[in-house]
């Protein structure tokens, strides 16, 4: 690979969300606080709206990393939670939790918010992070919104964040009464100065200094991903790969061109 060669302590433009690797633009800051907000004050439930490859997965899991290091939240992080029915939903996050379930769902229901309940006399605040909520069919939404019923006059005794593509939406709208109850924050594509901003920071993590890309090279990445954070990371990382190849110390717009080549643009 190109660490070596560009003098570098690890990769910077992995697509694996590596929490150290997410660079806070003003909207990614403003999505985090206005999460943790409703979290840890249990203003109520919220929902993280983001296309693919926008960086919701990499946030959530650096909220994970915050949330957890405090004892006063007992954070459970479900990925991709394609579970077939809502009882084995409900037994995923149970079990998480450390709850026991029954095989009435009524009753594990009950046991659950029994659980809810002897937390908050012990000062701990559970809270349910859900990645690729997109995933979850109407019925486990529906078990969502009972959740909420899980509450005092003044708080919830859960605390819950979706993160989810775009598809969630329609589901959504669909059901009214959810949709009501949830509050929203959203992650949009990059600008051009974002990218570049982006792709020095994730440079400097990894150990480098000065950017290797040239202002055309940083450019022509931003018009091929349209500022998409993913996709910027997969052309920045062949074009790398294809400057190394060549014995080159920087990376031009036609490095990027021809690493774009190389590339199938369905996947980014």
């Amino acid at each position: 690979m190109y660490a070596k060669h560009f003098g570098l302590a690890e990769l910077p433009f992995r697509i694996t969300p590596d929490p150290r690797f997410l660079w806070y633009s003003d909207q990614h800051q403003n999505a985090k606080e206005k999460i943790v907000y409703h979290v840890t004050q249990s203003v109520g439930p919220i929902y993280l709206l983001a296309d693919v490859g926008t960086g919701k997965t990499t946030l959530a899991k650096r909220i994970v990393e915050e949330l957890s290091a405090n004892p006063r939240y007992k954070v459970v992080f479900a990925f991709s939670p394609n579970l077939k029915t809502t009882n084995a939903f409900l037994r995923f996050v149970m079990d998480e939790f450390g709850v026991k379930t029954d095989r009435s769902y009524a009753k594990s229901l009950k046991n659950f918010e029994e659980f809810l309940i002897e937390q908050r006399e012990k000062g701990v605040s559970p809270v349910l992070l859900i990645d690729e909520a997109q995933n979850m069919t109407r019925d486990m939404l529906l078990l969502i919104q009972h959740f909420f019923n899980f509450s005092t006059n003044t708080d919830f005794l859960i605390q819950i964040a979706l993160f989810a593509q775009l598809d969630l939406q329609p589901k959504l709208n669909r059901l009214p009464s959810l949709k009501s109850r949830l509050n929203l924050a959203k992650l949009q594509p990059l600008d051009l100065g974002q990218t570049r901003e982006m792709m020095q920071f994730r440079w400097t993590v990894a150990g480098g200094k000065q950017l290797p890309f040239d202002d055309e090279a940083v450019a022509e990445i931003y018009k091929i991903t349209q500022g998409n954070p993913r996709a910027i990371v997969k052309v920045a990382h062949e074009a790398l790969i294809r400057s190394a190849v060549n014995n080159g110390h920087h990376v031009d717009k036609d490095t990027v061109l021809t690493a774009w080549g190389d590339l199938d643009p369905e996947k980014l």
